[in-house]
């Protein structure tokens, strides 16, 4: 069985609550776009209002619920000693894997949609007409936990700095310019990156992305060990090609 197919199966107390929270969320999202249009075109309706107080009434009550229950999660000691990991955001990821079915990091990865298209070999995306192989609201989360500790500034920023500078080295060895976007060549009227130029943001995001992924390998590895589960070795020197093994705990700042 896989991940995805383990999605069926009835969820634990967290992983519901986290459901609950994300449906709740769109629809506080909701009623405010819709209290702004009414403010803008000078109206009131308490209808809206009401539903609005409601709703947030009822996600304060879901994030207690949430933040009570993540405390007992086997990977709780490791994550809440991370600087920039919300109890919000850390429970829309636990909330969403099945731990016991990611026997592997690089299936973690896959399920939250890191791992490379194995058609392609690029980053997995939407492909019109054909059905998702990642979780997309598991990687809409992570990528929501990545800014948040670019904010924070701790351990992981300081891997996202000297990952973004090792690949900045390898771009310029392999005869390729870093630019801002607006002075990438133009084909067919369009900018494009090719063998020559590449751009800034394109290299923050793949220096975010490996962030994510070797966050992702520690959670991995702190919930499975703390859930009783196997666990492969030097997964980290493995698959993220690390010649020293970066531990979870020298990654943590509180």
């Amino acid at each position: 069985m896989t991940i995805m197919e383990a999605e069926r199966k009835p969820k634990e107390p967290l992983p519901a609550l986290v459901d609950a929270a994300l449906v709740v969320e769109k629809l506080r999202v909701q009623s405010q776009v819709r209290q702004s249009h009414l403010i803008l075109q000078g109206r009131n309706d308490p209808e809206t209002d009401e539903l609005h107080r409601r709703i947030v009434d009822l996600e304060k009550y879901i994030d207690s619920r949430v933040a009570t229950l993540l405390k007992a999660h086997p990977a709780y000691g490791w994550f809440s000693l991370v600087k920039g990991i919300g109890k919000e955001n850390i429970a829309k990821i636990v909330g969403l894997v099945d731990i016991e079915k990611a026997q592997t990091a690089s299936a973690l990865w896959s399920f939250a949609g890191f791992a490379p298209d194995k058609t392609t070999g690029k980053s997995m995306r939407r492909t019109p007409g054909e059905k998702l192989h990642y979780n997309s609201q598991l990687r809409s989360m992570c990528w929501r936990v990545a800014n948040s500790l670019l904010r924070a500034k701790g351990k992981y920023y300081e891997y996202y700095l000297s990952s973004k500078e090792r690949l900045e080295d390898r771009m310029r060895s392999e005869g390729r310019q870093v630019v801002p976007a607006i002075k990438l060549p133009k084909e067919n009227g369009k900018k494009v990156e090719n063998e020559s130029y590449i751009s800034e943001g394109h290299l923050h995001n793949m220096a975010l992305r490996l962030m994510i992924k070797l966050f992702l390998s520690h959670l991995w590895l702190e919930w499975r060990q703390g859930a009783g589960l196997p666990i492969r070795p030097c997964y980290a020197i493995e698959k993220l090609g690390h010649s020293t093994l970066i531990t979870p705990e020298s990654m943590t700042d509180k």
